[in-house]
């Protein structure tokens, strides 16, 4: 979206900090939608305050009370109830809307369900904090949620497939997930800043 259409659809409230309206607020990421309050309107970008500003991931649109369309956006960051967000000037690659950035990686790994019937032997080619991609055969065969099995740590970790095809996928890690009582929920989050 450009510059021009993101100030006509908030001129009334460009360079006014105190100003504000009250808009719906879409996330494209996870298709919730909440009710917030859009105010310290600039050209690149806005402040949305929520009580449910947590619900936000990264990619938003943004509706005005007299609004025909979403102004698409993305949240840069959240704290407290307010979130820091920047207008979208065009269209970004989809390896770009992460919240957090990638390592290239070359990881062995064994894929299995949550009872280990069925295990795929893979390799994670990229990944980060919260999130990985591997590449293996027979992805789409698994369930929705996994195990991920790597020489480097001494448990697996629980995730989730983001998407798939046959031959590579995208992962959620769940490290908050356990599997059962006395496993340990802090994992090492930093465990995929590896340099390649």
């Amino acid at each position: 979206m450009s510059t021009e259409k993101t100030s006509q659809a908030f001129a009334h409230l460009l360079d006014q900090p105190e100003a504000e309206e009250n808009v719906l607020v879409v996330d494209f990421d996870n298709l919730s939608a909440i009710n917030a309050v859009l105010s310290n309107v600039s050209e690149w970008g806005c402040r949305l305050t929520s009580a449910t500003i947590k619900d936000l991931y990264k990619t938003i649109g943004i509706k005005g009370l007299n609004a025909d369309k979403l102004v698409k956006a993305q949240v840069t960051s959240v704290k407290g109830n307010d979130a820091a967000v920047v207008f979208v000037r065009n269209e970004t690659a989809v390896t770009d809307k992460r919240r957090e950035t990638r390592n290239s990686v070359k990881i062995p790994v064994k894929i299995a369900d949550l009872e280990g019937i069925t295990e795929i032997s893979g390799t994670i080619v990229d990944a980060g904090n919260n999130g990985c991609r591997v590449k293996a055969q027979g992805l789409t065969a698994l369930p929705d949620e996994v195990l991920l099995t790597m020489k480097k740590f001494n448990k697996p970790v629980v995730a989730e497939f983001a998407w798939r095809n046959e031959t590579s996928a995208g992962l959620r890690l769940l490290w908050n997930r356990t599997l059962a009582k006395d496993d340990d929920e802090d994992v090492a989050t930093d465990a995929f800043d590896l340099e390649a």
